[in-house]
C-alpha cells in the first residue's frame, strides 16, 4: 500500500491532505487498512472520499487513535446516511458502498489519527481509492 499525507500551509489552521496513491485491491475475507492518517491532534474537521471500483464493499470501518502511544479504537463499522457520534455526515451506507464514490465528514478535533479499513464482496477484485482532507 502506498500512501501520502501532509500538513501544509501558513494559514491559522493547518490543512491536511492524504491519499492512498493507487486504487488498492482488497480481499473479501478480513478487513484491509486502506489509509492511516496522522492528524497530530490539530485537525478539527476531516472529509474522506472513497472511490470503489469493480465490485461493492461489504464492510467499512473507521477507527481513531486518541494518544500517539495508544491503540486504535473502532468508532463505527457501519457509516450510514444518518451517522452519529464523531461522524457528522455521509453519502450513504459505506459498508455496502457500490461501485462509485462515497464520502463521510467527521469531527476529528483532538484525535491523533484516523484509520479506514474495508473488505470487498468478491475476493481480490474490489478496488478502493481513498482521499482525505481537513483543517
Amino acid at each position: 500500500m502506498s500512501q501520502v499525507s501532509s500538513l501544509t500551509g501558513p494559514q491559522s489552521r493547518p490543512l491536511f491532505r492524504a491519499e492512498n496513491t493507487a486504487a488498492q485491491v482488497i480481499p473479501a475475507a478480513g478487513d484491509t487498512i486502506l489509509l492511516t492518517m496522522s492528524l497530530g491532534g490539530i485537525i478539527q474537521n476531516l472529509a474522506v472520499a472513497l472511490t470503489v471500483g469493480v465490485n461493492a464493499l461489504d464492510a467499512f470501518i473507521v477507527e481513531a487513535q486518541f494518544h500517539p502511544n495508544g491503540g486504535w479504537v473502532m468508532l463505527t463499522n457501519a457509516v450510514t446516511a444518518t451517522p452519529a457520534g464523531l461522524i457528522l455526515a455521509a453519502s450513504g451506507t459505506l459498508a455496502s458502498q457500490p461501485v462509485g464514490t462515497g464520502w463521510f465528514i467527521m469531527n476529528a478535533r483532538g484525535l491523533q489519527g484516523v484509520r479506514v479499513s474495508a473488505s470487498g464482496t468478491v475476493n481480490d477484485l474490489t478496488t478502493v481509492l481513498v482521499r482525505a482532507s481537513g483543517s
